[in-house]
C-alpha cells in the first residue's frame, strides 16, 4: 500500500460527503440537481487526478491528488499562523524558507508536488501527518476543514461537468472549464449570508486552484484546460462580498507568492485586495 491510500483511506466518507458539506443550505438543491440520488466519488490508486464520467455520473478522485491537496491546505493553514504571528509581533516582514520561518509552508508545498510528479512518493519526515478524527479546533482539524473544503470545490467542479452536459470532444474545451468553475463558486458562495463562512469558502476556492497551479507547474497546461492562473484570476472575478482587507484575498496572496513568486522582493500594497491582484497580475505573466 502506497503512504497516499494509507493516510488518504479514512478520508473517503468525509470526502465523499464534502460536496453536501460546504453549503449546507442548498443541500437539497444539489441532490435534485443530481436527479435525486447523490452520484458516486471514488477514492481510487493511481496518479494524482480527479476525473469525472458524465455517461455514468461517476466522480473519481485519487489517493495521490487527495494527499497532495491536503498538503497544499495544510501549507495555507501554515501561512495563516505565521501571519498571526507576525503581526502579534509587530513585524511587517516575513522570510519563508527553508530551514527557517516558514519553513512549513514550503515543506507541505513540495510534499505536494511530489506527490503530482509520482504518486509513489514517500511520506516521510512531513511537519504533520493527515488525522481525519482531528479536533476541529485543533492545528491538524483545521486543515483537515479547509482540506475537506477544498476538495468539495473541486469535486463541485466535475458535477458541474454533469450539470451543464459538457462534451469530452468539442472546440469548447476551455469554455467548459470556465463554466464549471464558475458554477462551482457560485454553488459554494451565493446564497452564503455568514461573512465569515463567506470568508472560509473562498480561501477553499482560492486553495483548490493553488493546487491546480501545481498541477500546471508539474505538468504544464494541457490542451483542454486554461491556466490555473487564468482559472483564479476568473474566479476572482467572480466572487463577491469579498471586502478591500478579506483575510481570504490576504493569506490567499500571500501563498500565490510563497508558492510561484518567492524570490521577488515586493512593495506592500494598501490593501488585501489589491495584494492579491496583484500577485495574480504576475503570477498570469509568469504563465
Amino acid at each position: 500500500m502506497l503512504d497516499s491510500e494509507r493516510l488518504m483511506h479514512s478520508f473517503a466518507a468525509p470526502l465523499r460527503e464534502s460536496p453536501f458539506r460546504i453549503a449546507p443550505e442548498r443541500i437539497h438543491e444539489l441532490i435534485q440537481e443530481m436527479g435525486g440520488v447523490p452520484w458516486s466519488l471514488d477514492i481510487v490508486a493511481g496518479p494524482a487526478n480527479v476525473t469525472v464520467f458524465p455517461a455514468k455520473k461517476e466522480i473519481e478522485a485519487t489517493y495521490a491528488a487527495m494527499l497532495s491537496l491536503w498538503a497544499v491546505s495544510a501549507s495555507v493553514l501554515a501561512m495563516i499562523e505565521i501571519t498571526k504571528n507576525a503581526a502579534a509581533l509587530g513585524l511587517t516582514k516575513i522570510i519563508i524558507e527553508q530551514g527557517a520561518q516558514g519553513s512549513e509552508v514550503i515543506e507541505f508545498k513540495l510534499l505536494a508536488e511530489a506527490l503530482i510528479k509520482n504518486e509513489a512518493f514517500p511520506w516521510v519526515n512531513a511537519p504533520a501527518d493527515p488525522n481525519v478524527a482531528a479536533d476541529l479546533n485543533s492545528s491538524d482539524g483545521l486543515v483537515t476543514n479547509l482540506f475537506l473544503a477544498a476538495a468539495s470545490v473541486v469535486v463541485l467542479h466535475e458535477c458541474a461537468h454533469i450539470v451543464l452536459q459538457h462534451q469530452p470532444t468539442t472546440t469548447r474545451l476551455h469554455e467548459q472549464e470556465f463554466e464549471a468553475d464558475h458554477w462551482a463558486v457560485a454553488w459554494v458562495l451565493d446564497k452564503v449570508q455568514n461573512e465569515h463562512e463567506r470568508e472560509f469558502r473562498a480561501l477553499a476556492v482560492y486553495t483548490a486552484l493553488i493546487w491546480v497551479g501545481l498541477i500546471d507547474g508539474v505538468r504544464q497546461a494541457k490542451s483542454t484546460h486554461p491556466s490555473a492562473a487564468s482559472r483564479l484570476g476568473k474566479a476572482f472575478e467572480n466572487i463577491a462580498g469579498l471586502g478591500n482587507n478579506s483575510p481570504a484575498l490576504e493569506i490567499g496572496s500571500y501563498v500565490l507568492k510563497a508558492f510561484f513568486d518567492p524570490a521577488t522582493d515586493l512593495p506592500q500594497p494598501e490593501c488585501a485586495k489589491d495584494s492579491f491582484r496583484d500577485r495574480l497580475i504576475d503570477y498570469i505573466r509568469s504563465r
